[in-house]
């Protein structure tokens, strides 16, 4: 029993090595714009996602996928430098602030699924603005 048991635990352990070293090398090979460009794609399919439980009554499951986008938002907030950012992390910090408002303010919209889409048509100019840095950046590092 301990020596299956004792494999079993260097088993985890290799796992546990090669995921970190996956992750990491993974983490290392893509940008900050690259990163916030997966961000915003996340977000308008979390919305995208809201609307459609909306549709199907699952009320629960809408709220779930809002939590999961302020928690987006919450992260990208929490990473402005309004030092060296100036006016577009002022832009961005009142940007996130209303997407959050909209969210909060959902169900009290005479159409939800209308201010669904116009959260996302909100969003949307803004992650291609991301894209178009993070496509940028990497043409800079070939």
């Amino acid at each position: 029993m301990t020596d299956t048991h004792n494999k079993i635990e260097q088993n985890q352990q290799n796992f546990a090595l090669a995921t970190t070293a996956y992750q990491n090398a993974y983490v290392s090979n893509i940008s900050g714009f690259q990163i916030v460009t997966e961000l915003y794609k996340g977000m308008m399919g979390n919305i995208e996602q809201a609307k459609l439980a909306y549709q199907a009554g699952q009320l629960d499951k809408m709220c779930h996928l809002n939590e999961k986008t302020n928690r987006i938002l919450i992260a990208l907030q929490s990473h402005l430098d309004f030092d060296k950012g100036g006016d577009a992390a002022v832009f961005l910090n009142q940007f996130y602030n209303s997407i959050f408002a909209s969210l909060a303010k959902i169900l009290r919209k005479q159409q939800p699924e209308e201010e669904f889409d116009h959260i996302i048509a909100a969003i949307k100019p803004v992650y291609e603005r991301w894209n178009e840095f993070s496509t940028d950046q990497s043409s800079q590092r070939k």
